[in-house]
């Protein structure tokens, strides 16, 4: 397996995330066409900006946490990641949670605490608190949370995030759980990650 089949899985599972948001734009745009009702076009015109929204804020996020644009070892203010991640939680039942303690970080540890963020927020399928947390005293430690109704992360998620997987095992839906890896590992981290009673936590400390 090569790279080029993992870009193929993040790929995958990009256009996984795209497929549903994309689809309500679509469906809305046939309601307008056939729509003569005003309160019905206007519930489509809502369907179609809040499917737009979804999938912009979805591409934004993913573009920093999953793409290498700019110079890799730039420093990058938090106000960016705390906007991009507002926006992937949107108006949702998530609710995020932002404890974080410095102004910046290196762009190749940004990537590590947004792709650890996107882990924590899919573990909330009927939503909760997502908490994120950064420190850099001596060493940086980055911290995140999920705690809500049916929280969970299974066994194979967390054996993936500690220690890796071959590619010819993995799913598409679970490549960002290796890229997580990869990155931790790529800078020398120390990764943990838990889950139980409807709670689960994930550190990293480099």
């Amino acid at each position: 397996m090569t790279d080029l089949t993992f870009a193929s899985l993040l790929s995958s599972r990009i256009c996984h995330d795209l497929i549903s948001p994309v689809g309500a734009v679509n469906n809305g745009l046939e309601i307008l066409e056939d729509e003569s009702d005003a309160e019905m076009s206007e519930q489509a015109m809502l369907l179609i900006r809040n499917s737009a929204a979804s999938a912009s804020a979805k591409l934004q996020f993913m573009r920093l946490a999953f793409g290498v644009a700019g110079n890799v070892s730039e420093m990058v203010s938090l106000d960016e990641a705390k906007s991009l991640t507002a926006g992937l939680v949107g108006d949702g039942p998530t609710k995020l949670d932002w404890q974080v303690g410095t102004q910046s970080l290196d762009k190749a540890v940004l990537k590590l605490l947004l792709n650890m963020i996107l882990v924590g927020f899919e573990a909330l399928p009927r939503g909760g608190i997502l908490r994120v947390g950064a420190r850099r005293e001596g060493a940086t430690n980055l911290m995140i949370s999920a705690e809500g109704p049916k929280a969970r992360l299974s066994e194979r998620s967390i054996m993936i995030l500690r220690e890796g997987s071959e590619l010819s095992d993995l799913e598409s839906r679970e490549a960002n759980l290796l890229l997580t890896h990869q990155l931790a590992s790529n800078l020398k981290a120390t990764l943990y990650a838990s889950a139980g009673d409807e709670r689960i936590e994930i550190a990293a400390t480099m």
